[in-house]
């Protein structure tokens, strides 16, 4: 990889991280996880970013959370966020970004294949979640399913039904760097 490209990466992770960013103070409170615009930025980064700017993107944004900064959704510090009951479904972006990015990579690009591939990402970003909601608040599994996995699928399918339109949009609209192959 050349500098110019590693430049491109970070230029692309950064900016996205941004939109990540913003996207995360769109918040509605549904129970103990609150649904948020966040996976529908994660859905962007997956589609439209290589497997490394998509999860530099995610490292990126994670790093200015743990060093403080008011970057995860309703501004919980960094800690609380990390590791408390939403702390899975924020560290299930990377497994989001990476198995999407990935997939699309190694694919046929449509729009057929842009949603099969953010759902099995979506799907494993919920599982994460949901998993880590069993040991931080002692819930059984079927609980934290319930809890972590059900009340996001609606949101999930719209947010996916803009992360198709969008990405779509701007891979139409915007010159890719470097030659590089659109995902969709």
């Amino acid at each position: 990889m050349t500098i110019h490209h590693k430049l491109v990466n970070w230029l692309l992770a950064s900016q996205f991280a941004a939109i990540l960013v913003i996207c995360s103070k769109i918040t509605i409170p549904l129970g103990p996880i609150p649904l948020t615009g966040q996976t529908l930025a994660v859905g962007l980064i997956a589609s439209l970013l290589t497997p490394m700017a998509g999860t530099l993107a995610i490292l990126l944004y994670l790093l200015l959370g743990l060093i403080g900064l008011p970057v995860f959704a309703s501004s919980a510090t960094s800690l609380a966020a990390l590791f408390g009951p939403t702390g899975g479904f924020i560290w299930g972006f990377l497994v989001y970004v990476g198995v999407t990015s990935w997939w699309l990579q190694r694919s046929r690009r449509s729009p057929t294949m842009l949603v099969i591939a953010n759902v099995a990402g979506a799907i494993m970003q919920l599982v994460a979640g949901s998993l880590w909601i069993t040991v931080s608040n002692q819930l059984s599994l079927v609980q934290a399913l319930t809890v972590g996995i059900l009340p996001f699928i609606t949101p999930a399918l719209i947010k996916l039904i803009f992360v198709v339109i969008i990405t779509d949009l701007i891979v139409q609209r915007t010159p890719l760097p470097l030659g590089q192959q659109p995902n969709l």
